[in-house]
């Protein structure tokens, strides 16, 4: 059955690969956005995202962005750009509702402290490094920036694959920052950081024409966000 299932998931892609992405997406969002009320929901979100590459035949990976970057400039060029948007976005919201409880960064203070607040500081860093360096943009740069970006992208151009993959990249999120507890001024901050994030990562996907140098400049910028938020 599995394999029936992976079979007509290829098939159905070959045929309408905007429209299987729209549903695979659609499927993600429900699950990703309920995990704002479910522990086991969100777990499961980041672990079935990456799934949408199935999809794809093995064969056609590359097509979808996972094969090494142009050049290791434009990866640099990647990171500076995705880092830049991200100082962007929280400094703004900083300057708007301050570094408290109504500022959506400091829910990554709560996803790496406050989850596990008896462990050892070394456990602590370890863990941050793997899943926000590592786990979570492999996770979401596979998807987004890989097989989604690729199917608008084969159909609609460059610049709606950046737009449309960055918007939806951003409602997810609603999954992590800003519905529990509901709080307006989360969400109001959260959209537009994360949209202009998806942008910048975004133009890393096209100018390096890499998944790879997505994660690596997503995984970087987290990693230096989390620390400034640590810090505040």
């Amino acid at each position: 059955m599995p394999g029936r299932v992976h079979g007509t998931l290829q098939r159905r892609y070959a045929i309408s690969p905007v429209g299987t992405g729209a549903l695979l997406f659609v499927s993600l969002a429900v699950v990703r956005i309920l995990g704002a009320f479910s522990e086991t929901l969100m777990v499961a979100s980041v672990m079935l995202t990456p799934l949408v590459v199935l999809a794809v035949p093995r064969g056609s990976w590359e097509t979808v962005g996972l094969r090494r970057p142009a050049s290791r400039r434009r990866v640099v060029e990647g990171v500076l750009v995705v880092f830049a948007s991200y100082a962007v976005s929280v400094g703004a919201c900083v300057l708007l509702v301050g570094t408290g409880r109504h500022n959506w960064a400091l829910g990554l203070r709560t996803l790496v402290v406050d989850t596990v607040p008896s462990a050892p500081p070394a456990v602590v860093a370890v863990g941050a490094v793997v899943v926000l360096g590592l786990l979570v943009p492999l996770a979401e740069e596979v998807c987004f920036r890989g097989v989604l970006h690729t199917a608008l992208a084969d159909r609609h151009g460059p610049l709606t694959a950046v737009v449309g993959t960055s918007a939806a990249w951003a409602l997810v999120h609603l999954g992590d920052y800003g519905l529990q507890p509901l709080d307006g001024k989360v969400i109001a901050g959260v959209l537009p950081s994360v949209l202009l994030m998806g942008l910048a990562l975004g133009w890393c996907r096209v100018r390096t024409g890499s998944v790879h140098a997505c994660v690596v400049a997503q995984g970087v910028a987290n990693l230096l966000l989390l620390g400034w938020v640590l810090i505040w």
